[in-house]
């Protein structure tokens, strides 16, 4: 079973604009308005229902907002929720989009108590031997310290932890081999503390988190480049599209989905990366997140090279 974690969930409103925002007090009326349940654990989670793979939803949602955010993840059936219900209100974003630029307009989020937070960890450690479990996105502040007695335990107890989240709670679970990393050419420098100012470097930090315990470390760079570091070596793939883009929102975690997807059935850590680079980029060249025809058509011209 593969578990996600968004400890800051979001109720994502989307408005999209014919033209280009006036902000000297003036009305901008949108043409075109929707809602999501946001957040990168649940990104995880509704890419690979798209692939055919349940998952358990665990975070914090409450409030007003709790029962709608809740009622847009019944169209996923793979989806089962398990989240701990607090008594804030789960935060609304406002993602407005005009002329192909995104203007995000992100809450701070609700306050999570220590008893909201043992109720999480309680559900954690209710977790199996070689289950999987992916900690995506930012865990607050005053939550590190609980989040890492949570994922020490759950690697005690052999539950496969992924991790995309702060760079300090990253590092002090490092020695305790988490099975993987996903990081960004932008989060790195906060990993290895320094600059990253070209491929070597990257490779090099990668190389760090992987000798300091990590057994797969996964760095990408939006959905062109994509680094990974294990005991078989170091691999890249690169990925050439004439097209622009669409959004690179929610690319990380279509990776993480497609790689966890693909090495659950095959153990194949190379080709769990090229499955995942892919899932990555049907996110960045679609609207929404990937869905498997466009994932077929990406994995078919996406090709690993070794590189060390």
């Amino acid at each position: 079973m593969i578990c996600t974690c968004t400890m800051n969930p979001s109720l994502d409103y989307y408005m999209e604009f014919d033209k280009e925002l006036n902000g000297n007090d003036a009305v901008n009326r949108s043409s075109l308005e929707y809602y999501e349940a946001g957040g990168k654990g649940i990104n995880v989670s509704i890419v690979l229902n798209n692939l055919g793979i349940p998952t358990r939803a665990f975070g914090f949602v409450g409030g007003f907002t709790k029962d709608f955010y809740i009622s847009l993840l019944a169209k996923y059936e793979n989806i089962r929720p398990n989240f701990t219900y607090i008594n804030g209100h789960t935060r609304i974003n406002v993602k407005c989009s005009a002329e192909g630029q995104w203007t995000d307009l992100n809450a701070s989020g609700p306050i999570i108590t220590a008893e909201d937070m043992d109720n999480l960890k309680h559900k954690v450690s209710t977790l199996y031997s070689q289950d999987y479990f992916v900690l995506a996105g930012h865990t607050q502040e005053y939550l590190c310290s609980s989040a890492e007695e949570m994922l020490k335990n759950a690697i005690k107890d052999e539950v496969k932890v992924v991790l995309d989240t702060n760079a300090p709670l990253v590092r002090k679970i490092l020695p305790c081999h988490p099975f993987m990393i996903k990081t960004t050419m932008e989060e790195l420098p906060a990993l290895i503390d320094r600059e990253v100012k070209n491929e070597a470097d990257a490779i090099a930090g990668a190389k760090e988190l992987h000798e300091a315990g990590a057994r797969y470390v996964i760095v990408s760079d939006h959905s062109r480049l994509a680094y990974l570091i294990c005991k078989e070596g170091t691999y890249r793939v690169q990925l050439t599209r004439d097209e622009k883009y669409v959004s690179f929102v929610g690319t990380g975690d279509s990776l993480i989905a497609g790689f966890l997807m693909n090495y659950m059935r095959t153990k194949n850590p190379l080709d769990s990366f090229r499955f995942g680079v892919s899932c990555g980029s049907a996110t960045a060249y679609s609207k929404g997140l990937a869905t498997r025809a466009n994932i077929d058509n990406f994995y078919e011209t996406t090709k690993v090279e070794k590189i060390a």
